[in-house]
């Protein structure tokens, strides 16, 4: 059975995970900033939140694709610690607009460009993972980043949450801008600290063309990662269920936001709250799948979690709408949390084992542009019908979405190919 301990001597992951921990938090703290910030200025506006995420997820589409075949064209350290400098940078404009203006139009501009930042850093992130592991070790490696990228995030929600209702919304955007800059700090260090001779530096992930040889244009390039992603049978099972998956989230993502805050009546605690045992649900899910995960089937475990998560999201509804409690319903975000992780962390290593290192930035920005066409599609209905029908049975029939598609996922043969 794999150890964990194991990853803590490799000098490399140790500092590729501390800087994708600050990341993430920014991540993570500028979500909850700007859901208070709406609060704020339209509460209960479902349609609002709405507006302001799909300037979030928008750049997937037009970015994500570029981005790609750049990232495997360049040394991914110098993206992630332009990519943090750049967030930094923006997110400090934001008060300037929504703090000393009306016009609310330059921060979805901002936001639109922040998030652009990250359709660059975050296929970085994700694809280099197989340069610092063995092949033995990228299930365990996986775990552990899902883990670290947990524990960031529990700190950015929770820690977000309270900051914006303690010392209000511009002051925590400064907070925001300080914390990339130290991802970004860090990432930096990696440049002094790790040779091009070590396996996290690729100054360029695909092949240099010998001389006389013409180099790949980036149509080419780009049809080339497409390719694998129509056509390899294990990325192309991945990209259903990570399409399925993002669907029902996007679904839930504005509802619930709205939901908890009408049921509890408060800006962004409750919501930090149960985040943080979302969070440490997916924690400590990713510690035990990367202990045992090796000896479980993949479609099996896939098709028992997302019936699981489905039955976990009607429970949080019926406690929350029922008693109002914010324990119970800590305890069902919680479970959420833990039986996710599993398909996060399967889908992901089977990425890796299944792409060479020179096509992996095209895949995961190809792959991110599939989640958020998920996300967006029904995040918009979601929000839209949100309007017209009560939050709590639009919660209640994604809790039912995801139960029957674990409970078919199987049957209908969607898993067969998966290796």
């Amino acid at each position: 059975m794999p150890k964990f301990r194991t990853l803590l001597k490799n000098r490399n992951f140790v500092l590729y995970s501390i800087g994708q921990a600050f990341s993430q938090f920014g991540d993570r703290l500028v979500q909850i900033v700007l859901i208070g910030f709406i609060y704020k200025r339209w509460p209960g506006s479902t349609f609002q939140l709405a507006k302001l995420f799909f300037f979030t997820v928008i750049p997937a589409f037009l970015i994500s694709p570029v981005a790609g075949v750049y990232i495997d064209r360049w040394n991914k350290r110098y993206v992630m610690i332009a990519s943090d400098i750049f967030r930094a940078a923006a997110i400090l404009l934001i008060p300037l607009f929504f703090i000393y203006s009306k016009n609310i139009g330059p921060v979805y501009i901002i936001v639109f460009l922040v998030f652009a930042s990250a359709c660059f850093f975050l296929p970085a992130r994700l694809s280099i993972i197989p340069n610092l592991v063995s092949k033995e070790d990228l299930l365990l490696a996986n775990s552990a980043s899902s883990m670290i990228w947990v524990l960031s995030g529990i700190a950015g929600f929770s820690f977000g949450g309270i900051l914006a209702e303690w010392i209000g919304i511009k002051n925590s955007l400064y907070v925001n801008s300080f914390i990339y800059t130290i991802s970004a700090f860090n990432f930096l260090l990696l440049l002094f600290y790790t040779s091009d001779s070590d396996l996290f530096a690729q100054s360029r992930s695909a092949p240099i063309p010998a001389e006389g040889v013409p180099k790949k244009s980036f149509l080419y390039e780009l049809a080339e990662g497409l390719k694998v992603v129509f056509f390899d049978k294990n990325i192309k099972v991945v990209a259903y269920i990570f399409f399925i998956l993002s669907s029902m989230v996007g679904a839930l993502y504005l509802v619930i936001i709205v939901f908890i805050q009408e049921i509890l009546q408060s800006m962004t605690k409750d919501i930090g709250i149960f985040s943080m045992c979302l969070f440490v649900g997916v924690l400590l899910g990713s510690y035990i799948y990367g202990k045992v995960g090796q000896s479980l089937p993949r479609a099996g475990t896939i098709s028992a979690s997302l019936l699981l998560v489905g039955v976990s999201v009607s429970i949080f509804a019926i406690v929350l709408k029922t008693m109002k409690s914010v324990p119970l319903g800590g305890v069902s975000a919680f479970f959420l949390g833990f039986f996710v992780s599993p398909v996060y962390v399967t889908a992901n290593t089977v990425i890796h084992e299944s792409i060479e290192s020179s096509l992996r930035g095209r895949i995961f920005s190809s792959i991110g542009v599939i989640i958020n066409a998920g996300f967006l599609l029904f995040m918009l209905i979601s929000s839209t019908l949100a309007d017209h029908i009560d939050r709590f049975w639009i919660l209640i029939a994604c809790g039912a979405g995801f139960a029957i598609f674990g409970i078919l996922i199987i049957p209908i043969g969607l898993l067969k190919d998966l290796t």
